[in-house]
């Protein structure tokens, strides 16, 4: 957080090193974040065309394709958008629930967008599937109506699939910056606000008819299936907070979270469907808030029935009576 100059060369080395390791992506997005959290939009405006001019330099003195250098320089910037937003959104209302809602919003109006523009957009995927995909379907020696198959399921649900790695990648990146900021300036508080990340409940039921619409039109594709795999992506995240929350509200192990994490590498999609299951249900129940009311209900009432003293002069008493036998018996033992 020196100044720009720090900041669009941190922005600059994530997204050229980005070329060779993709995680490494995030470290754009998340300077973008922290600069418009500590500074404002306007600051985070200025990393953002800094980091999209710096790094159209670059490719065009090197001896990369020029339409893949615009194509990456167009789509970096794009992405970069939403996490620009959502860190306003935060700095304001201090609340990764509200900001998570807003990058949902601008996921929901990409599957929208697609579908308005592209018309068709499970043919246009399928078309582009088909180009992609050629040489490892050959390898894989699957029949022509096998493939053809497998690629129809999946241009049915690439649209939602692109809108949930938005949401995913801009979340990454939020959280990133909302870190660097807390080891920065405020230690501890970006473990507190993920742990009490929360999604109103209008949410759950602009989700709720999302899933209603989802199954009228089930097999049959198109924005309802696409926002259907939005909701599930939106609810996971929740999901995830809530499990973070309540181990830190009742001090489990964090073996619990290492389980969860293999199982995310593993099997992601069916820990993410368990995720938004129980994120849904959330929303309506509040497990944390009644795990904190509980907690607190016990330690009041500790604090208003403090032990008698004759208590602790019987504990006091107990004690030294052990303390006496271990003694003897240490003494029978030496002799």
């Amino acid at each position: 957080m020196r100044g720009r100059t720090q900041a669009t060369l941190v922005a600059v080395v994530g997204a050229v090193l980005s070329l060779v390791i993709p995680p490494l992506s995030h470290l754009s997005g998340a300077t973008i974040g922290l600069v418009t959290l500590r500074n404002g939009a306007k600051e985070g405006l200025f990393i953002m065309v800094a980091l999209g001019i710096v790094v159209a330099l670059i490719g065009s003195m090197s001896s990369l394709d020029g339409g893949l250098v615009q194509a990456y320089v167009i789509g970096m910037v794009l992405l970069s958008v939403p996490v620009l937003i959502a860190a306003m959104v935060l700095r304001v209302t201090r609340s990764l629930g509200q900001a998570l809602t807003v990058i949902a919003v601008m996921a929901a109006l990409l599957v929208l967008l697609a579908n308005m523009l592209l018309g068709d957009a499970a043919a246009w995927w399928r078309a582009l599937l088909d180009t992609v995909m050629a040489p490892a379907l050959n390898e894989a020696q699957l029949s022509t109506q096998e493939a053809s198959e497998m690629l129809d399921g999946m241009a049915r649900m690439m649209t939602g699939l692109v809108a949930a790695v938005l949401l995913y990648s801009t979340m990454i990146n939020l959280s990133l910056a909302r870190w660097f900021q807390g080891m920065l300036y405020n230690p501890g508080g970006f473990q507190q606000e993920f742990h009490a990340l929360f999604l109103d409940k209008r949410v759950a039921i602009a989700a709720a008819l999302v899933g209603v619409a989802g199954m009228v039109f089930a097999g049959q594709g198109g924005i309802s299936q696409d926002l259907m795999i939005l909701v599930v992506a939106l609810f996971s995240i929740h999901g995830l907070a809530l499990v973070h929350g309540v181990i830190g509200i009742t001090g489990m192990g964090r073996g619990w979270l290492i389980a969860l994490y293999v199982g995310l590498l593993i099997v992601p999609p069916h820990i993410a469907m368990m995720l938004a299951m129980v994120g849904y249900i959330d929303c309506w129940v509040d497990f944390r808030g009644r795990l904190r009311k509980k907690s607190e209900g016990i330690d009041q009432q500790n604090r208003d029935n403090p032990p008698r003293q004759d208590e602790l002069d019987e504990l006091d008493d107990d004690t030294s009576r052990d303390d006496r036998s271990d003694d003897d018996r240490s003494d029978d033992e030496r002799r």
